[in-house]
């Protein structure tokens, strides 16, 4: 595995020794300016963009390699570390990613997902998504539990929908594969809330507002989570093919 001045070498297309002798200069005390201007020497020259680029880059992949020893330390405890997970906790390369894989360890309340397992409803989870083709209400009726309370087939029911939906909610490479698509597929609208055009004045230039979601600058983000946190602005993700079916 690279060591962290590796990998910013690679980035900001330098050689680890300049990342190295940086990393000095900045445990000591020293700033990106101070640096830039008056230990050029020691950096072999870095500018001030490669130098703001390390400083950021190594506070993140500091903090990222305490993350994963927490993470891994947290799993080890619980003895639920196999070589496979371990393998992926090592070789995650961002926060996002090795908090995915470390969604299901870790230490949560008791869930809804956790009182349907508790009322025995795991097995029917399993057999509605093993076969689509079960009749639901008919499999769910087996499953019926007077003690936890499951007295219909619809109770059974919305137990197994909570496991299954922890269950995709806590699958990294689900999440990273559903990121992924909507970051290259989804738009971002947005919409004037009803009565607020004299109040939101200020967000006019997103009443009626459609855009990529990869397309998006983060100060017009920026600008409509403001205009929703301030009741202005309806703001929802939506997919192409939802667009297509809102065009008259």
């Amino acid at each position: 595995m690279q060591s962290i001045e590796q990998l910013i070498a690679q980035e900001i297309n330098a050689q680890p020794r300049q990342v190295a002798a940086t990393v000095a200069l900045l445990d000591e005390g020293a700033t990106v300016p101070f640096i830039a201007r008056y230990r050029k020497e020691v950096t072999g020259g870095l500018d001030d963009t490669q130098l703001r680029t390390l400083e950021e880059r190594l506070r993140y992949l500091r903090e990222l390699e305490e993350r994963r020893e927490t993470i891994l330390k947290s799993i080890a405890e619980q003895e639920k570390l196999t070589p496979e997970l371990e393998k992926a906790i090592q070789e995650a390369d961002t926060k996002t990613r090795l908090e995915d894989l470390y969604l299901p360890y870790k230490p949560k309340r008791r869930t809804r997902a956790q009182i349907a397992r508790e009322a025995g409803l795991e097995p029917l989870a399993d057999a509605l998504l093993d076969d689509p083709t079960r009749d639901p209400e008919q499999t769910a009726a087996g499953y019926l539990n007077e003690e936890h309370k499951i007295a219909t087939a619809k109770d059974a029911l919305d137990g197994a929908k909570q496991i299954l939906m922890e269950r995709f909610a806590e699958n990294a490479e689900l999440l990273t594969r559903l990121r992924t698509f909507l970051w290259e597929k989804a738009h971002v609208q947005a919409k004037l809330a009803d009565g607020k055009e004299e109040e939101g004045a200020k967000f006019r230039d997103y009443f009626e507002h459609q855009e990529a979601l990869k397309n998006i600058p983060s100060h017009r983000a920026l600008a409509l989570f403001r205009g929703r946190n301030e009741g202005v602005l309806h703001v929802s993700m939506v997919l192409p093919e939802e667009l297509e079916s809102a065009q008259p």
